[in-house]
């Protein structure tokens, strides 16, 4: 008689191991158990340690397991309470709708209930609706608490620039207490945001985590009222959902219990100064639709908008290094390139790829023989792995045998069992991460004809964009931009390789970019995921070679279409 397969999902946030006492092992033990008494087979077990119930966006075990549900890897999922599925009645309710479309039945342990009946599946939704409350009456009180104590005068926690915060008690740092003060002496001389920067990086200053100091970072420095002896509050509400949204006019500005480091004097000065330099930018007729999209040839960070003249005056649009545009000449140079010259270019590149049916064709094979062997090595990587996870759990094993026989020698095999147990933590996220990947993979043939339609839609839809749907449909398609260090006179700097991936997924739902496929009305068959890691290993006596080296676009990443997602 075959068993019925199952997988087991639990989750536990850092708070709730502090505070609540809820345990990983417990979870999965008590699931075991109850998989044993009913004779299941378990398959797998999905495991998001230290993840917030609040949304499905930071758990990778999640969407493992949901993407695993519709391959029917198993029949039925198990948890041990329902609030460790989600806080959140919607993305509780997604969740089981999703397992319930694929025919995968959810059990709760401990609310004792089966959604694949309807008494079960009411409950649950009520179930989930009590949970949604619970978490929202937890924010709620720990709100109170954060508002009391800020009236107070007391700090919330968090790093800052020149103070040490010690139990929640703002302690000045007097070595960070100098920059602060220079930053402020800077601004009251009139200087701006970014010579204020330049000056602090060329003199080897670093900021509260040992960074480079940017544009932004000074800019929030003289905006902080602590540094004034103040504790604000509720500045941001809700950052996570609505990010600068988010901000509230009604705030909590009160005098705080810590030791200032500038007279309110000088604070009104430094703000006098920044409302006369304040003005709010000109937007360009001719915006710059890969910004950030361009990589510096020197440090790999984004290029961002810059303009200069000519010899006759004449402006000119530039890409420059967006570390070069934020920190200064210290941390990197400008390394622009011309505007016009990489979109031009890369407007030509995809019109190139699909008016050439030899060279798309010859992509599509590659594609597909590359997605024959892809998962491979990852299998092999996996066996490694675990066989590491093995050797290291004995070792803790005989480490732990060793301090309980003679407790004396505690000490000197405690760091060694510290640094196992660090070890073993590396190599299950590890794991995590490889069984993710090879749940990814898919070995169905890219089909040549629905990818070229696509490409020529998405190079219709380019041709007949505003600049701004340009920029959003670009970041779809397009990985990164490189361009070449040198950049002889005459000539400036050119597009060197242009890396494409294509992520038409789930995830790629919440992207705003997303929104510009709605404007790709045709496409035919689905495409899922693929990996193209080079095409310069093709047999170098062919006439394809010379095509490909002329060609500077390579798909690299993944190719990801999901028919249900048109739709």
């Amino acid at each position: 008689m075959n068993k019925t397969t199952v997988a087991i999902y639990a989750r536990v946030s850092t708070e709730e191991q502090v505070k609540e006492g809820y345990s990983i092992q417990a979870q999965i033990a008590e699931l075991k158990r109850y998989a044993e008494l009913h004779g299941f087979q378990i398959v797998d077990e999905y495991v998001d340690e230290g993840a917030s119930g609040k949304n499905i966006t930071g758990r990778p075990q999640m969407k493992r397991l949901l993407k695993d549900a519709q391959h029917h890897r198993f029949l039925m999922v198990m948890v041990y309470k329902i609030d460790r599925l989600a806080r959140k009645l919607k993305d509780a309710l997604e969740i089981s709708d999703t397992l319930e479309n694929h025919n995968v039945k959810l059990i709760s342990l401990n609310e004792n209930f089966d959604t694949s009946t309807p008494f079960g599946k009411t409950a649950f939704q009520m179930l989930c609706s009590f949970a949604e409350l619970e978490r929202n009456n937890i924010i709620d009180r720990v709100k109170m608490g954060m508002m009391q104590r800020a009236k107070e005068g007391k700090y919330n926690g968090g790093k800052v620039l020149g103070y040490d915060n010690i139990e929640k008690e703002l302690i000045v740092n007097e070595d960070e207490a100098i920059i602060v003060r220079k930053i402020f002496e800077y601004a009251d001389q009139g200087l701006g945001l970014k010579a204020i920067t330049r000056r602090l990086n060329e003199m080897g200053y670093r900021t509260k985590t040992g960074k480079a100091f940017a544009v932004f970072s000074i800019k929030t420095i003289l905006n902080n009222p602590v540094y004034l002896g103040k504790i604000r509050y509720n500045q941001l509400e809700n950052w996570a959902d609505k990010r600068r949204k988010g901000k509230n006019s009604d705030f909590l500005l009160t005098d705080g219990t810590h030791q200032p480091l500038i007279t309110i004097e000088q604070w009104e000065r430094v703000h006098k100064v920044i409302s006369k330099r304040s003005y709010k930018p000109i937007r360009s007729n001719t915006p710059y639709i890969l910004s950030g999209l361009v990589k510096c040839p020197v440090c790999s960070h984004g290029m961002v908008p810059g303009r200069a003249k000519g010899a006759q005056g004449k402006p000119y649009r530039y890409y420059v290094c967006g570390q070069f545009h934020n920190k200064g000449k210290s941390v990197c140079r400008s390394n622009m390139i011309r505007a016009d010259v990489v979109e031009q270019h890369v407007m030509n590149e995809l019109a190139r790829i699909v008016s050439e049916p030899y060279v798309l064709k010859k992509l599509v094979d590659k594609i597909n023989s590359d997605r024959q062997n892809n998962e491979q090595p990852l299998k092999a990587d996996k066996r490694t792995v675990e066989s590491r996870i093995t050797k290291v759990q004995t070792k803790i094993k005989s480490l732990k045998d060793n301090i309980l026989t003679d407790p004396e020698i505690a000490e000197f095999f405690k760091p060694d069992l510290i640094e196992s147990i660090r070890e073993q933590k590396l190599l299950q996220e590890r794991l995590e991460s490889i069984n993710t990947e090879l749940t990814l993979l898919d070995m169905k043939p890219v089909d040549y004809e629905s990818l070229k339609l696509l490409l020529s839609n998405l190079q219709t839809v380019l041709e007949q964009s505003t600049p701004d749907d340009q920029k959003a449909l670009y970041r779809l398609l397009i990985k990164e931009i490189i361009i070449t260090k040198d950049a002889p006179r005459g000539v400036g700097r050119q597009v060197k390789k242009i890396n494409l991936h294509f992520d038409f997924t789930m995830d790629s739902l919440f992207s705003p970019s997303f929104e510009m496929l709605g404007k790709v009305k045709d496409h035919v068959a689905p495409l899922e995921a693929s990996v193209l890691n080079s095409l310069y290993n093709i047999n170098k006596q062919t006439m394809y070679r010379d095509l490909m080296e002329s060609l500077s676009i390579l798909p690299l990443a993944m190719i990801r279409f999901t028919l249900d997602y048109f739709i």
